[in-house]
């Protein structure tokens, strides 16, 4: 997993009114905790920020967090990044202190590899529906993805949570869940349904016809009868 440094400064406002103030200056506002110490409040420049998260790892980096008036290195990790819905601008982050014979929990992307034939001759439809993982391991062992390959996959066909295999990482998810499966596209059971209709009322027609013939037939029996 890459390594980023970044710069944090201490804080003592915090509350909503002080966070705006923060980025107003241009820095985000962040908590640091775990490892059994103290949560620090501080905040960290948003362009340093940005840069860092710019790696192909995104937000899966392992972050030496340096202090202002300390020599010292935390090494944390992101729990949690909230974001401006419109915008999409980091507002504000959780990190958590690592140590190096301690696990931890965190969630890696799932890139997938090759291209299904079925999707490829419009057979079928991707659906990638999770796209990271929870996963649980040491931090020299945090992957900076999960990746899958799809390429022998065909219609109603899926790969599971149980079947992934990734060395010395536990993953937390339902071993039950699909990661990414190939859908059979519905507008062949619409088609389906539309011609099993057709042939209904082609059905309904044709015996219609064959009682307007008959009706004729009767009327001159009737009045061959009656002529006598």
């Amino acid at each position: 997993m890459a390594t980023v440094k970044l710069k944090g400064l201490s804080r003592s406002e915090i509350g909503k009114q002080a966070a705006k103030r923060v980025r107003a200056e241009g820095r985000i506002p962040a908590v640091l905790y775990g490892e059994d110490q103290e949560n620090v409040s501080l905040s960290i420049d948003a362009h340093d920020l940005r840069v860092a998260l710019s790696t192909p790892s995104g937000r899966n980096v392992i972050i030496q967090l340096g202090m202002d008036g300390g020599d010292g290195v935390t090494r944390a990790v992101i729990r949690q990044m909230d974001r401006d819905l419109v915008t999409r601008e980091v507002l504000h982050l959780d990190l958590q202190r690592i140590s190096e014979n301690k696990p931890v929990i965190m969630h890696v992307p799932v890139t997938l590899l090759g291209e299904s034939l079925a999707v490829k001759e419009g057979r079928g439809i991707l659906d990638h529906t999770m796209r990271e993982l929870e996963v649980k391991c040491l931090p020299k062992d945090i992957p900076e993805r999960v990746e899958i390959d799809i390429s022998g996959l065909e219609v109603k066909h899926s790969i599971h949570v149980r079947e992934l295999e990734v060395a010395d990482v536990e993953i937390l998810d339902h071993p039950d869940r699909p990661v990414v499966e190939i859908l059979q596209p519905t507008i062949y059971a619409e088609e389906t349904e539309a011609e099993e209709a057709a042939a209904a009322e082609a059905a309904e027609a044709g015996e219609g016809e064959e009682g307007e013939e008959a009706a004729p037939g009767t009327e001159e029996s009737t009045e061959g009868k009656s002529s006598k």
